[in-house]
């Protein structure tokens, strides 16, 4: 039997998200109070630290209330139009979730069952599922150790005569270096195709994220940068016949990936918005980085001079050597500073604690079943260890993310109290050891792994 909720109960649930407090104006005297983790206030109190996005306003409502007049394949269509021109995209389709625009990038790129495609060792794991959604197989590569995206000096000794593509990751809303990944394409023949799950907004040279490799595929759930209602994607075309390709497999396929018109309205009326929620996010970002600066425990993202970063996640690099602390094992002064942030009410995380071959899909090597379509192969090894991967395992060890502290509509008092967050823990290194020669934990990628 279904629990009828009289309506002021009902109310008070719907209010839940509210934030009816405000946060005290930061102080740099925060900085010298004791640690939260000793007992002290922390810089956010418990009931401030939830931030909540994306923002559904009066627009959003509209919106829904209009495109619910009309055909839903008609504000799809509405949808997929305005976002690709906002890209500057040829041809685009909408579709039910960022995996599945890959995996269609991949098709619209001309991959074959038994092709190779060459991948980041770091990414989220639906970069390589969606490779092995199009029955080829994931070949992957360490990542650049001051981006973190695919490091193309490493890419050409994975290349075979299976390659048909290099698809790499825009990595936390950072362009990998897409004009030494064309060299290589062009060189040997390969599709470019561009994972842009990340890069809502970001550019390179000037030119924005999914528009500029053959094929791109972008997921626009609701924890990105750019929302739309739910699940949803996005995958982008440079050629016409890459676009008539996709849509002569799915009508052979009869694969429904098509977008809910739900998600593709709230995403219509949240397109407006996105230069506002860009804007606020390069703010909070460069303020964060800019504060970073003055610690030498921590650093910001690097980011090339031609490049816009979109920050759908900002990786902070840990130097415990700066701090004299580098006779204690780096994932465990990492794990310490992890514990200690979240005691002052900044929400850090790992994302990510193994690099994509070590998680089990890839690890099993079962596939479809009986291990298609990895037994296409003609390589002798596929080369999975997670130790083939330094770079990556060092990132791992030695860094942490925060996410949703950089988004609308974050404060200026909430980003400099997460700066204040920062620099109080790393005027108490010796706290920070204390923490860590206590702990008994394995390096982060010996357990299993996990997804986020």
């Amino acid at each position: 039997m279904c629990e009828i909720i009289p309506d002021k109960e009902r109310w008070q649930i719907m209010k839940t998200d509210f934030v009816n407090k405000i946060l005290d104006i930061p102080s740099e005297d925060w900085v010298n109070e004791k640690l939260a983790y000793e007992g002290g206030k922390p810089v956010i109190p418990t009931d401030l630290r939830k931030t909540k996005f994306p923002v559904i306003t009066k627009e959003d409502m509209i919106q829904m209330m209009v495109s619910i007049q009309k055909n839903e394949q008609e504000v799809i269509d509405e949808f997929t139009e305005k976002y690709k021109e906002y890209v500057g995209a040829n041809y685009a389709l909408s579709t039910s979730s960022g995996t599945s625009s890959l995996h269609l990038a991949l098709i619209g790129a001309g991959v074959e069952p038994g092709d190779e495609v060459i991948v980041p060792a770091f990414t989220f794991i639906a970069t390589a599922q969606a490779v092995v959604a199009a029955k080829a197989i994931p070949v992957f590569v360490d990542i650049d150790p001051k981006t973190y995206c695919l490091d193309p000096s490493k890419v050409e000794s994975a290349i075979s005569k299976r390659t048909k593509v290099i698809m790499p990751v825009h990595v936390h809303g950072l362009p990998a270096d897409l004009d030494a990944l064309r060299e290589i394409c062009d060189k040997h023949h390969l599709k470019l195709v561009e994972d842009a799950s990340h890069a809502h907004s970001a550019s390179y040279h000037g030119k924005i994220c999914g528009s500029i490799g053959d094929a791109a595929g972008q997921s626009l759930m609701a924890d990105k940068n750019f929302p739309v209602g739910g699940e949803g994607g996005i995958v982008f075309f440079k050629e016409k016949e890459s676009y008539d390709r996709v849509k002569k497999f799915l009508e052979k396929t009869g694969i429904d990936y098509n977008m809910s018109w739900i998600a593709a309205a709230f995403g219509i009326s949240q397109l407006e918005r996105l230069p506002h929620y860009d804007a606020i996010r390069q703010r909070n970002a460069k303020y964060l980085s800019d504060e970073l600066s003055k610690t030498k425990l921590f650093t910001a993202p690097y980011v090339p001079e031609n490049c816009i970063h979109s920050y759908n996640m900002f990786r902070v690099k840990i130097h415990p050597e700066e701090m004299g602390l580098d006779n204690i094992e780096d994932y465990k002064v990492k794990e310490a500073i992890h514990a200690l942030l979240l005691e002052e009410g900044l929400f850090a995380r790992e994302w990510q604690n193994m690099p994509v071959p070590g998680h089990l899909p890839f690890k099993n090597r079962i596939g479809f079943g009986n291990g298609y379509p990895f037994i296409l192969s003609e390589r002798e090894e596929l080369g999975y260890s997670i130790y083939n991967f330094p770079e990556t395992l060092n990132m791992i060890r030695s860094t942490l993310v925060i996410c949703r502290e950089l988004r609308s509509p974050i404060e200026y008092e909430r980003i400099q109290a997460y700066a204040l967050a920062f620099m109080k823990i790393a005027k108490n290194p010796e706290i920070i050891r204390d923490y860590a020669q206590k702990l008994s934990s394995k390096l982060p990628y010996e357990g299993d792994a996990r997804l986020g």
